[in-house]
């Protein structure tokens, strides 16, 4: 009897590892939702060649990006993403890095649920040829991932403030995107003006 019961507790035991195995495996492996390109439905917007030409960095980048940022929640990215061409699913996933990551660094990016957009955001930086800017985003997300407990215990409180506080590892990845995003944003730049009928169709 005992024998059975030590091999009922054993066989238990074993299947609550795997089970917890699995589950972080999935929590930690990252799958792209948006690589399909519907050519026949591309979403390229009117635009005009004067502010093609005389635009640059941000400020072309956000003029190119406002006509296709059109989802109304993050649920209607991968629907609305399949009429992106490669270039628009660069700009449109970069930007979401860029605006959380300026906003509340690496920290924000995580808190606000954008990892999911992370194996896109590499793909368009790939795109654009900035390596630089995948080897920082690679650290950080190792970061991420050693520190994920944390990040649940707080979401749990409700307080990302001991975030902050603690994880000061964040601090030295967050300068270093402030000091080369614009880098990326040139790449970018360069990228559309080579291929501009990804983006629009000038007038």
């Amino acid at each position: 009897m005992r024998q059975l019961l030590t091999f009922i507790l054993f066989t238990s035991l074993i299947s609550c590892d795997q089970t917890k195995n699995k589950s972080n495996k999935n929590e930690n492996t990252l799958t792209n939702e948006f690589t399909v390109f519907d050519t026949s439905n591309h979403l390229q917007p009117d635009f005009e060649k004067s502010k093609f030409d005389t635009l640059h960095g941000w400020d072309l980048g956000w003029a190119l990006l406002e006509p296709i940022n059109i989802a109304k929640t993050q649920d209607d990215d991968k629907e609305l993403s399949k009429r992106f061409s490669p270039g628009q699913k660069a700009l449109y996933f970069i930007w979401y890095l860029d605006a959380e990551v300026t906003n509340g660094g690496f920290i924000q990016f995580y808190w606000n649920g954008y990892r999911k957009y992370l194996p896109a955001i590499n793909d368009g930086l790939k795109l654009i040829g900035d390596n630089s800017m995948i080897n920082l985003i690679d650290k950080a997300d190792k970061e991420y991932l050693a520190n994920k407990d944390k990040f649940a215990i707080q979401r749990q409180k409700d307080d990302w403030t001991p975030l902050y506080e603690n994880l000061t590892s964040f601090d030295k990845l967050d300068s270093i995107y402030y000091a080369t995003h614009d880098k990326m944003m040139n790449l970018l730049e360069k990228y559309a003006r080579q291929n501009p009928e990804e983006f629009i169709k000038l007038k």
